[in-house]
């Protein structure tokens, strides 16, 4: 998934708002710079970041989002994110 916001149209998140989807947008675009090891470091800042901007997401957010990134990423990016996603499954 390139800088593309077609997926911020996607009508399954109709009821999510823009700054959350503009947040993670940002994110994946960031995100491509790092692989393996660096990507953790990388999502513990945008965590600290999140928090500043007061920007947190619902389970139910998180439930709607995922799916539609997948719709619209390539192959590799779906592997990628469904590393993090097992990470941070890990990690709680």
């Amino acid at each position: 998934m390139n800088q593309n916001t077609e997926w911020m149209q996607d009508p399954d998140l109709k009821n999510i708002p823009i700054p959350k989807l503009q947040f993670l947008q940002n994110m994946l675009f960031e995100s491509k710079k790092y692989t393996g090891k660096e990507l953790f470091p990388f999502f513990m800042s945008l965590a600290t970041k999140a928090k500043s901007q007061n920007i947190t997401y619902t389970q139910q957010e998180i439930d709607k989002i995922i799916p539609v990134l997948k719709r619209y990423a390539s192959e590799d990016e779906i592997k990628k994110m469904d590393q993090v996603i097992k990470m941070f499954k890990n990690r709680t």
